[in-house]
């Protein structure tokens, strides 16, 4: 039997481009992927969305729009997860607020995303693609 976590992935697309982190922390260290995190026991996830940004960023969400689901696995055969991504917008640059998780922020165009994405990401980047 396996078990779900709950996260969200904040979208922040500025200038046709995309705000992505390097990810230090275990689950999907060396890659690239947006901002986000697990949805705390009691959170609303435009809340989680809003917190992990700011908490992540230093950046305040604005206009958030819950647009998807995608589910992968945390750890195949055990643990899934289940990510809502929130688009939005927020102004001002982005500093590495949690060094330990993540190394740094930049932005990408679509047609020049970095090779090594954070599975969620990849799912939320194929969905568009499809449409």
């Amino acid at each position: 039997m396996s078990d779900a976590l709950l996260g969200v992935g904040v979208v922040i697309r500025r200038d046709g481009r995309y705000l992505l982190g390097l990810r230090r922390s275990a689950y999907g260290h060396g890659t690239w992927g947006f901002p986000g995190g697990k949805v705390d026991a009691g959170e609303h996830p435009l809340e989680t969305a809003s917190r992990e940004l700011l908490e992540e960023t230093g950046l305040v969400l604005t206009d958030p729009v819950a647009t998807c689901w995608k589910s992968g696995w945390v750890e195949p055969g055990k643990r899934r997860h289940v990510t809502l991504f929130v688009e939005g917008d927020a102004s001002g640059t982005p500093v590495c607020r949690e060094p330990d998780k993540c190394e740094a922020w930049s932005w990408f165009a679509p047609d020049a995303l970095p090779a090594d994405l954070f599975e969620p990401t990849q799912l939320y980047f194929a969905s568009q693609q499809a449409e």
